[in-house]
């Protein structure tokens, strides 16, 4: 993160005094500017929503949702654990990767499995919600689910997954899907969702989550982080592991 901040801060010169404004803020507040949208930030910096896309371009991004998209995952690692594998050896990744297998399925409880089941199956409508490296596991789950007679989606723009959650019901099911458990929009839809009394499954990486505290149902994945000298290889099959089996239940009903 601090690395990521610096980077940013090296273009304040070629700013203008109100752009300046803005990146201060970034820089300062970079958790409030995650969780907030460019009309909010607008507001607290008595700028025009202009003025933000307009920083953000110059900071090198397409646009606020751009930034945002980048300091998210900045957030994101500042919480993840420090348990993870650095190594070049193709043999330590294939033993990370044989662990991550077994731990996840030794730990998975057939009787949550089945509950998780009937969720589906009482469910009148299945979104799933999950960011960054999180989201393509999302997709997956949704196209699968679909064709087995449950119509769900899973939607990648985070403004229009939050209109989503507003609108599910206590007939509807919503699925979160999370590495860290404690990712800022997925913790933000959760609230959401418990508000409107919408049934959750949350499918984590972690033990002991934030967001694990607000949903009905967990699972946990066994993730190492890996790299290959710099190179991030962690996966997230771990957790589409659970989902296909929570899916196989249900077809089985």
């Amino acid at each position: 993160m601090k690395t990521f901040l610096k980077r940013l801060s090296q273009r304040r010169d070629q700013l203008s005094q109100l752009e300046k404004q803005v990146l201060d803020y970034i820089l300062v507040n970079p958790n409030r500017v995650v969780q907030s949208n460019v009309n909010e930030l607008a507001k607290e910096l008595f700028v025009s929503t202009a003025t933000i896309s307009r920083t953000c371009k110059q900071l090198g991004y397409d646009g606020f949702q751009d930034l945002k998209y980048t300091l998210s995952r900045y957030v994101e690692q500042d919480t993840e654990d420090e348990n993870y594998v650095a190594s070049n050896s193709l043999l330590t990744h294939i033993d990370r990767v044989r662990k991550e297998m077994e731990q996840t399925l030794n730990h998975l409880s057939e009787e949550k499995i089945q509950r998780a089941s009937v969720l589906i199956k009482e469910s009148r409508f299945v979104e799933f919600f999950g960011v960054g490296a999180s989201l393509p596991v999302c997709v997956e789950a949704a196209r699968k689910l679909t064709f087995s007679g449950r119509i769900s989606s899973a939607r990648e723009d985070w403004d229009e997954l939050r209109s989503v959650a507003h609108a599910l019901s206590s007939n509807d099911l919503a699925i979160l899907v999370s590495y860290s458990g404690e990712t800022l929009h997925i913790l933000e839809y959760a609230n959401i969702l418990k508000e409107r009394n919408v049934k959750t499954i949350a499918v984590v990486g972690r033990q002991n989550s934030r967001l694990q505290q607000e949903v009905d149902l967990t699972f946990h994945a066994f993730i190492a982080n890996g790299y290959y000298g710099e190179l991030d290889m962690s996966s997230r099959f771990p957790l589409s592991i659970i989902l296909d089996f929570i899916i196989l239940a249900y077809m089985q009903q």
